[in-house]
């Protein structure tokens, strides 16, 4: 039975486009197809002038109405000569945005009467805007909060952090729902709310949207005379680490394995920094490690689905969590080389999947990419249950049982 026509829904939600940022799609698609589905979406999000990056490919179907509101990025705005104080952060570079869209958002709730509030973490703010509507007009309210917060998993985040973990005490709270991307997330905040219901906390995973897979651009970044293994997205020293890969280059390079006659790996949109060019300089494979600027979305789909394996680097930091990365590289059908524990939610999702190795050591990851070069192209994956159009479903199914 499909939700009466007249249902609306207030989405309050930081990235939406034409921010290009991964954390774009989960909304964007969850209000697309909510749509589709009887909704009406009411996004309340930021003005435009915030996003530190944009792409203006990414459309916004007309089925969903967007209001913008005035906020500040303070590690740009309030920086003097690039330097701003820390506290200026709390709970997130974003807090100015609360000041206009409390009240924005009372007139939204009068003017449509929504049935239900969302938002979504990573950004507190969002939480703390929907906190205050719902307790302003006590509309249900479903917290999106995909991973968990940031200080529960990372001791390199506790400063501050009374302040985001008193937004996430009253949203946990409060909310009527909690929702976040994998089991293991979900029994991290069972474990530390214990007095809330078990039934409070619920899972609806990441995905792929089968919709941007259509009319993908030509590209020619892929050097086709090689085999060329692709890591989209960004690195970094806690978390996502690609020493060990590094490493294990180095060994297949002097083995005479690969040179840069024969393979290359490329990072899109990853900051070559100067810990990581020491790295390359020193293992002496510069030649076959190549970082490339970011490109619009459904352009960096397009290089996906040309490249030979695609590489995803998830450490142990964040063994709660799966990219959102990881289903697109499921849709596109290509080998996966996987760093990352298999006792990880990532490594036990990616575990099931075919043609995928999932790998830690330097030893087995030399031994991966070795299979990878000599295996031949597999068939078909089965990958629609892991399509945005089948979770938004889910969310359907949730918000209709809270009438």
């Amino acid at each position: 039975m499909s939700v009466p026509k007249n249902k609306t829904i207030l989405m309050v939600a930081l990235d939406f486009p034409p921010c290009q940022s991964a954390g774009v799609q989960r909304t964007l698609k969850f209000a697309e197809y909510l749509a589709a589905l009887g909704w009406q979406p009411i996004v309340l999000t930021v003005n435009e002038s915030v996003y530190g990056s944009v792409d203006s490919h990414i459309k916004i179907p007309e089925s969903i109405k967007v209001y913008r509101c005035k906020s500040l990025d303070s590690a740009r705005d309030l920086s003097i000569k690039g330097k701003y104080f820390s506290w200026s952060k709390v709970p997130d570079r974003w807090w100015s945005w609360a000041i206009s869209a409390v009240p924005l958002g009372k007139k939204l709730i009068a003017k449509y009467k929504p049935d239900i509030i969302w938002s979504t973490y990573p950004v507190s703010t969002a939480h703390y805007i929907a906190y205050k509507l719902h307790k302003q007009s006590q509309i249900s309210w479903v917290a999106d909060y995909r991973d968990p917060l940031q200080c529960r998993y990372d001791s390199n985040a506790q400063q501050y952090s009374f302040v985001a973990k008193w937004i996430e005490k009253k949203t946990i709270t409060h909310c009527t729902k909690a929702v976040f991307t994998t089991e293991k997330s979900a029994q991290l905040y069972r474990r530390l709310y214990p007095n809330e219901k078990l039934a409070k906390f619920c899972v609806i995973e990441n995905g792929f949207d089968e919709a941007n897979f259509n009319d993908l651009p030509t590209v020619d970044t892929i050097d086709t005379s090689r085999f060329t293994l692709l890591h989209s997205g960004a690195v970094y020293p806690q978390g996502r680490d690609p020493q060990a890969l590094f490493s294990a280059l180095s060994m297949l390079k002097k083995a005479g394995s690969i040179d840069r006659s024969n393979f290359v790996l490329v990072f899109r949109g990853a900051v070559n920094s100067s810990a990581v060019k020491s790295q390359v300089n020193e293992l002496a494979i510069e030649d076959i490690v190549e970082f490339r600027a970011n490109i619009a979305y459904k352009e960096s789909l397009a290089e996906m689905m040309s490249a030979n394996a695609l590489l995803l680097i998830q450490g142990k930091l964040f063994n709660n969590q799966i990219p959102g990365k990881a289903y697109e590289y499921i849709r596109c059908n290509k080998p996966i080389l996987a760093l990352t524990p298999e006792e990880g939610a990532t490594g036990t999702l990616l575990s099931t999947v075919s043609a995928t190795e999932v790998a830690e050591t330097r030893e087995n990851i030399k031994q991966a990419i070795l299979r990878m070069l000599e295996q031949q192209p597999g068939g078909e994956r089965q990958s629609a249950h892991y399509s945005r159009y089948a979770k938004t479903q889910q969310l359907d199914l949730l918000l209709r049982a809270l009438d």
